[in-house]
């Protein structure tokens, strides 16, 4: 694929992209780009219509700008559903002597800065944009330790990448709501400044009904505030950590179908099955979407995947997030969609057939679904957020086989990355 330098803006010259191959289409197919949207995917070499599907203007003349393909998977971008971006690349400021993740990530946010903090996420930002994210969703701690000099450093953050992806952010209760009673005004304050949804993580309070009252006051500030519910659900492996069921049981309450997600939830994992099955059947009904976090498996917990195949099949929408990345939970961490995706194949036991394609859907259709987007693939009358490949398949792709990525957003390619170079490069030596 030629070289196409990064340009700024909210949509894009017209555009062709030539003999692509798009997933579920036989052969080369050239995809039109008009306004920043998808205007038309024909075979290649044929000229679309002066319209395409949906009324979409597709237009008889050549556009003015090319990308060559060259037989390589062009997909619809990836989104990704939960992520910390105020801790991104903090782990260096960690001090000596925390006992676990929690106190060492509770001492490192105590020296946050808003400066601080706005140039470590946007680098983060700007990393998920080169591996094709053009969608993000930001867990911010909104609490009397850091108060709200995370959060002002995310928004700050988000304006600097607002070209190269859409950021939404959550006030997060990172400490709790009982066990500390300040959060409550700075998070208010958080969701009247531009916060797009409250978090939550029930869990962390003292005993079950202070974690049920946890629950309930994240719900009255999304009423107050008018927003969607954002919240952390059982984080370990532990058949006692039983807020999932309580969560889905407060959206029908509330009335909120279809506007909360709940992450981690691990210790579905371990219940009895009968007590699971219970429970995945209550998330279905509730339409409360789930994202599993595959780092889970790499974090010193104990802490799982939660049971996606079986929510899957109950109908509930079932991501993959990063969480963490670099910082006092997690040392590690790429914010690379296909890495989570693989990590989630192999830790759910997928085996299918297309269990490649559920992978791949964990971290595309199913995640934009899951911060409601919409699911499935690239679609004519649709945003021309893509990402361009080298590999010609998914299987290929999420292999990771060293090859060229090229993220466009609204029609305009705003970043690149060239996994070649660093396979070719000298190993490092143990």
């Amino acid at each position: 694929m030629p070289n196409a330098r990064p340009s700024e803006g909210p949509s894009g010259p017209d555009l062709l992209i030539r003999r692509g191959r798009v997933h579920g289409r036989d052969g080369l197919v050239d995809l039109w780009v008009r306004g920043g949207k998808v205007a038309a995917v024909v075979p290649s070499g044929e000229a679309p219509g002066p319209t395409g599907p949906n009324g979409t203007a597709a237009g008889p003349d050549p556009a003015p700008e090319v990308l060559d393909a060259g037989g390589g998977l062009v997909s619809r971008s990836f989104t990704e559903p939960h992520y910390h971006p105020d801790k991104a690349y903090s782990r260096a400021l960690a001090p000596a002597g925390a006992r676990d993740s929690f106190e060492r990530a509770r001492l490192i946010k105590a020296g946050f800065t808003v400066e601080d903090v706005t140039e470590r996420a946007t680098r983060a930002l700007r990393l998920a944009s080169a591996n094709g994210v053009t969608r993000l969703r930001a867990n911010v701690d909104v609490d009397s330790v850091s108060g709200l000099r995370g959060f002002h450093g995310v928004l700050a953050a988000r304006e600097r990448v607002a070209h190269l992806l859409d950021v939404e952010i959550v006030a997060f209760p990172q400490e709790g709501l009982a066990r500390d009673p300040e959060s409550r005004a700075l998070l208010a304050e958080a969701l009247a400044s531009g916060a797009d949804l409250i978090g939550g993580w029930p869990n962390v309070e003292d005993g079950a009904e202070a974690q049920r009252a946890h629950v309930r006051e994240v719900f009255d500030l999304a009423e107050r505030f008018d927003v969607g519910v954002d919240i952390h659900a059982d984080c370990m492996i532990d058949p006692a950590e039983t807020m999932l069921e309580y969560v889905a049981e407060e959206t029908i309450r509330r009335g909120y179908q279809g506007h909360v997600l709940a992450s981690h939830c691990c210790g579905l994992e371990v219940y009895a099955d009968t007590d699971a099955a219970r429970v995945v059947a209550k998330v279905a009904e509730a339409d409360v979407r789930i994202v599993v976090v595959p780092l889970n498996l790499l974090d010193g917990g104990p802490r799982g995947l939660s049971r996606p195949r079986e929510l899957m099949a109950a109908g509930a929408v079932v991501a993959a997030g990063s969480d963490n990345m670099n910082d006092g939970w997690y040392p590690l961490g790429t914010l690379d969609p296909l890495d989570r995706a693989q990590m989630a194949f192999f830790g759910a036991g997928f085996h299918d057939e297309g269990a490649v394609d559920t992978a791949w859907e964990m971290v595309c259709g199913q995640a934009s679904a899951a911060v409601g987007g919409r699911p499935g693939d690239i679609e004519v009358g649709e945003d021309a957020d893509l990402v361009l490949f080298e590999a010609p398949d998914r299987a290929t792709a999420l292999a990771n086989a060293p090859s060229t990525r090229t993220t466009l957003r609204r029609g305009r390619v705003v970043s690149r990355r060239n996994t070649a170079a660093r396979a070719a490069a000298e190993p490092v030596r143990p």
